[in-house]
């Protein structure tokens, strides 16, 4: 009787082992099976940037699962996502990083600079390679880390470098006065660093009018307004509802002059300063930005990927996201972390992916895309993607934004080599 039993025994737990065998060799990326690539994004999802980082994070998920997948699939590879919403808030990085990092991912996204900042030595230590979508200049040299766009700091220096271009100060016989409205935050210390990269340099052509910083979520700026009132320009690095009530705000505060942001305004949170001035479009007049990227007036093939994506798989949304550069910067993300994990798998192959292989596969993304004005590749020295920036001016009477056609080479913050 004893014997029967531990034959028993032995027989239902070979019936387990063997039920369990095609599981197993899914995990390991067997024959017919799909290794499955995650990847954590670890984004603000709620909080002050959500408006345009929801649709930027979701474009480039839709085009890594669903448009490679029909056009050109990862040879033996499956790619899934899965997030965590930081709320723009810092004290939720790091647990955020190590909760996305217990569902073991294999790369991340992690679009905030500053977010990768605070990770520190994590990367490295825990051989987890991460894509950004800008950078910082104390993270150039990081191997585990790269980012689509140049840094905040170069942005700060682009706009000035514009500046310079744009005002007439033969005609003017003065030199413009420019201001700064910020964060009490450290990305606002760095797009700073960045304008007086330019303003060391050229003291003559500015007269600096100074910073005002508010509070994460502040949207009152009565202060803010009368300190830049009689700005020239007003550099605003602030995002979400935080930029339209300023521009609002200043605009029936009776100022006159011009507004200019980087990638964190007015292209991603456009729609909201329009409903703040909703009734007073005339209101929105010299409204620049500078940016990387192509807009959708442009003619290109990269313009019609965004315009195909759009109709296939988010129409309902077309009238926002043609206002909005969520679907342009997302498809540019989805397509460096495509390249990344294809470049991986023909280095080693679909079943020996890791986390070293995808880094490896990050680093030797080399792609020209028109309309652009750099190659996306990234060397020992610097991990951006993109540099050159050009200005976009909103017209009044098309009710779009325009390109102008010079490029701004960032030359003080982007590495030499």
């Amino acid at each position: 009787m004893k014997r029967k039993r531990v034959g028993l025994a032995i027989l239902v737990v070979l019936v387990a082992l063997l039920g369990a065998l095609p599981s197993l060799a899914g995990c390991a990326g067997g024959d017919g099976e799909e290794r499955v690539v995650k990847i954590g994004i670890l984004a603000d999802f709620t909080g002050t940037a959500a408006f345009a980082m929801k649709p930027t994070m979701k474009t480039a998920d839709t085009y890594v699962t669903k448009v490679v997948p029909e056009k050109n699939p990862l040879p033996g590879v499956k790619v899934e996502f899965t997030i965590f919403d930081t709320q723009l808030n810092y004290s939720r990085t790091i647990p955020g990083y190590l909760e996305l990092k217990g569902r073991g991912v294999d790369m991340m996204i992690i679009p905030n600079a500053q977010d990768v900042e605070l990770l520190g030595d994590r990367l490295e230590q825990d051989k987890m390679p991460v894509v950004g979508t800008q950078g910082l200049q104390s993270q150039l040299a990081s191997e585990w880390s790269m980012s689509t766009v140049s840094t905040v700091q170069s942005q700060g220096e682009a706009v000035m470098r514009f500046i310079m271009d744009h005002w007439d100060y033969e005609v003017k016989g003065r030199s413009p006065v420019v201001g700064h409205l910020g964060y009490t935050l450290t990305s606002t210390e760095y797009y700073q660093q960045g304008i007086d990269l330019i303003r060391n340099q050229n003291p003559e052509k500015f007269t600096w009018k100074g910073i005002e910083r508010g509070t994460l979520g502040n949207v009152t700026w009565t202060s803010e307004v009368g300190r830049l009132k009689t700005c020239d320009y007003i550099l605003v690095s602030v995002a979400g509802p935080m930029l339209s009530s300023f521009v609002s705000q200043a605009r029936n505060g009776g100022y006159t002059g011009v507004f200019i942001t980087g990638m964190e305004g007015f292209p991603g949170f456009f729609g909201l300063v329009q409903s703040a001035l909703k009734g007073s479009p005339e209101q929105l007049y010299d409204c620049y930005y500078l940016a990387w990227w192509p807009w959708w007036n442009e003619d290109l093939p990269y313009i019609e990927d965004c315009l195909d994506y759009i109709d296939t798989y988010a129409a309902g949304d077309k009238d926002d996201l043609l206002n909005s550069s969520a679907v342009i910067s997302g498809l540019g993300l989805g397509m460096v972390v495509e390249a990344a994990i294809r470049n991986a798998i023909e280095e080693v192959g679909a079943d020996n992916l890791d986390r070293v292989a995808l880094k490896n596969g990050m680093r030797a993304v080399n792609m020209t895309v028109a309309g652009f004005g750099d190659v996306w590749k990234v060397t020992p020295t610097n991990n951006c993607l993109q540099w050159q920036q050009r200005a976009f001016e909103w017209k009044l009477d098309e009710e779009e934004w325009v390109a102008l056609p010079t490029y701004y080479d960032p030359a003080f913050s982007k590495p030499a080599v």
